[in-house]
């Protein structure tokens, strides 16, 4: 931090929060909030004079509550940069402080909170993470018993500019412990709570150990764990070095700690894997390692930055293994534990390659983007004739579409990425994807229904989930039937109601509707907004009588490729199960009202050549069965 303070084209931005993000990558606009010190930067030299003269001290967050501070302070005597701050919610306005500062006049109460624009090319999420509350596991008396604390409870407390200058001693009776039990995976690995490993606990906790071990060797320490991971260099070596040291290692999770009221020593219960028997053992101090689980403010900052969650509500990279430093927004870059659990070599690595991306952007006077984008044909837009619309504008995740009444929806190029949802939603087909256009897919429909349609079964796959999906269903020789029939787009979002029901006024036997599960889009709403679709398609044809299972919903992600091809077989399984009559038969039924549905989809720009190509396939096709 002292190196980046001093470096020339760093500007840090202490004590100030994010409101607003507008723009694109290498065009951000970013809206600052500036929160009040109370305390005049360029004056203050944080000699600390204001603290001293404080008489008001109240828990200290960085020491873990620990012990106390003023309020006048600064989080640490390392603060980078090293300027007071005035705690207002305790400041009781006794003006010592301002005596104190004296000839600086560093403090003035009357500061306000300032909002500042900032052009910039790009951006780099690096919001870490937080811990998980173990209070919310009672069985482990967190906040009950006081010999009970948290693994960065036992980092201040073992700390040398901790509140104990270094000296480990118990809570409740100040002396130092004999006996510590460590309890791994508090809150991770749980069903309950968080289902995920945090990655970096176990080797945290033996860090602690072997410290605790150099500093009284004859502290008897037990870790308490379900699996140690040590995946990285050295950690195996690590884990061994602090076997040689005692500390000792019990594979089983513990299921209660309690307490003697009297001695307040804790008695810890818990299966021993090894030895196959449930067992006591007592202890001095207990220490529990959380789980890591994202910043509270997590789904606000995703917000802002239109990036999309995983299921854990994690920040999501644009490709787990060929940009996992990029989100699936242009420009915006993340890195360390926001993205999920890292240790420090993982973040720094991340970090730095974060830093590489960013500055491709910095040093480009232009900037290239899949060409994949929206376009509106403006004479076809409502809202140019000044009717109310906007659906569009509310379709995009993105933000990349301005709309104004009286005027064209336009599409900012780019912001675009590609979804298809505006396209798809538009009602007066005013919008076409570059690429993805009616007329292109439309044309695919044909030409694969073109012969014996009632026995195919179109599959809409999303380019990201279910197309990867059908891939891997391929290339792991999974067997499903032969007359799926695969069709790709970006997005679930994409796949337009007419495509549906014109591959049904073809004759098509089934319709699979498949995308990505909502946790994982790529396009943080499109799958919510392709679902809500799909469900109104479902109520559609459930009310024209359709046989149930010749259209289906599945959301199947890239990795279940065994899924793909089983509902592709219970697809067929359904289809097989109709006497071809009566199949021909509810085609024919359905047919006019699929007609009346697609009517004016032959008005949409460049559909009508596809629609004469078809009818020249089809001619073709009847001439050779005649011949």
């Amino acid at each position: 931090m002292v190196d980046a303070a001093r470096h020339p084209n760093i500007e840090i931005r202490a004590y100030t929060e994010v409101e607003r993000v507008d723009g694109f990558v290498g065009n951000f606009k970013v809206q600052l909030r500036e929160k009040a010190k109370y305390v005049l930067a360029d004056r203050c030299n944080g000699c600390g004079d204001c603290a001293e003269a404080c008489p008001i001290e109240v828990p200290n967050y960085f020491e873990m509550n620990l012990a106390p501070r003023k309020a006048a302070y600064v989080p640490m005597s390392q603060s980078v940069p090293l300027i007071y701050n005035i705690d207002m919610d305790a400041c009781i306005h006794c003006y010592k402080c301002v005596e104190a500062c004296g000839k600086l006049e560093a403090i003035d109460f009357a500061m306000e909170d300032k909002l500042v624009w900032e052009d910039v090319g790009a951006i780099i999420m690096a919001t870490g993470y937080t811990h998980f509350d173990p209070s919310l596991i009672p069985e482990y008396g967190y906040s009950r018993f006081p010999n009970v604390i948290t693994a960065m409870e036992m980092e201040r407390l073992n700390n040398s500019a901790g509140p104990t200058a270094g000296n480990l001693i118990r809570p409740s009776d100040k002396t130092n412990p004999k006996r510590l039990a460590f309890i791994n995976c508090v809150g991770s690995r749980d069903k309950r709570f968080y289902p995920w490993c945090s990655n970096f606990c176990c080797m945290y906790s033996i860090k602690n150990a072997v410290l605790l071990k150099q500093m009284y060797p004859d502290c008897d320490i037990t870790i308490y764990y379900m699996d140690i991971r040590t995946p990285s260099k050295g950690y195996e070596e690590f884990y061994d070095r602090a076997r040689e040291m005692g500390v000792h290692f019990i594979q089983g999770r513990p299921s209660l700690v309690t307490e003697d009221e009297e001695t307040h020593n804790l008695y810890v219960h818990a299966e021993d894997v090894s030895l196959g028997k449930v067992i006591e053992r007592e202890y001095d101090m207990v220490m529990l390692n959380q789980a890591a689980i994202p910043q509270l403010d997590q789904n606000v900052m995703s917000s802002l930055m239109n990036i999309s969650q995983s299921p854990g509500g994690w920040f999501m990279e644009y490709h787990p293994k060929l940009r996992p430093m990029d989100s699936p927004t242009d420009g915006v870059f993340l890195a360390g534990a926001c993205q999920g659990p890292k240790d420090i070599p993982n973040s720094v690595a991340q970090g730095s390659a974060a830093a590489a991306r960013a500055g491709r952007i910095l040093h480009s006077d232009e900037w290239e983007i899949e060409p994949i984008v929206a376009y509106v044909w403006e004479d076809r837009c409502v809202s140019a004739d000044g009717k109310k619309c906007g659906i569009c504008y509310n379709a995009c995740p993105y933000g990349a579409i301005e709309y104004e009444q009286g005027q064209a929806a336009k599409v900012i190029t780019a912001k675009c990425h590609g979804c298809g949802a505006c396209v798809a939603e538009c009602p007066h087909n005013s919008i076409t994807q570059m690429h993805f256009t009616d007329a292109q897919i439309l044309a695919q429909i044909h030409a694969v229904l073109a012969k014996r349609p009632e026995e195919k079964i179109v599959a809409f796959r999303c380019h990201w989930c279910s197309y990867g999906g059908a891939d891997l269903a391929g290339t792991s020789h999974f067997e499903y039937t032969a007359n799926e029939r695969g069709l790709r787009v970006m997005c679930s979002a994409r796949m337009d109601t007419d495509f549906i029901y014109e591959a049904f006024r073809l004759g098509a036997g089934g319709v699979l509707y498949s995308g990505c599960h909502p946790q994982d889009c790529h396009y943080i709403t499109g799958q919510i907004i392709g679902a809500t679709r799909a469900d109104r398609l479902k109520k559609a044809f459930d009310r024209m009588e359709m046989t149930p299972g010749r259209f289906r919903i599945e959301w199947i992600s890239a990795a279940e490729g065994d899924k793909y091809a089983r509902v592709l077989n219970e697809m067929q399984d359904v289809l097989d199960e109709i006497p071809k009559e009566e199949l021909l038969a509810e085609i024919e039924k359905l047919r006019p009202t699929m007609e009346k549905r697609v009517r004016r989809l032959r008005s949409v720009p460049g559909v009508e050549a596809a629609y004469q190509f078809s009818e020249k396939l089809e001619n073709i096709i009847v001439k050779e069965i005649i011949g």
